[in-house]
């Protein structure tokens, strides 16, 4: 599956995917193969395995398959 990155919370290490089918999967820091979520921005598309946890849809061997970096100016 492929999808992109909705939300990302660093400090608590998770976030959430949107795939192609519009569902939105939880992913956090043991769903990462090779990745650091510090390295993450939310647009990023990624490949991942569903996996359907105890209360939602899980992302599972997340890997990127591209960055979206949108830079923008920063406010003191």
């Amino acid at each position: 599956m492929r999808g992109s990155i909705t939300q990302l919370n660093k400090k608590k290490g998770c976030g959430f995917i949107r795939g192609e089918d519009d569902c939105e999967a939880y992913f956090d820091l043991s769903s990462l193969e090779g990745i650091d979520i510090r390295m993450l921005s939310v647009g990023d598309w990624v490949e991942y395995q569903e996996n359907f946890g105890a209360e939602r849809l899980r992302a599972a061997r997340v890997s990127v398959v591209s960055h979206t970096r949108t830079e923008t100016a920063s406010t003191p």
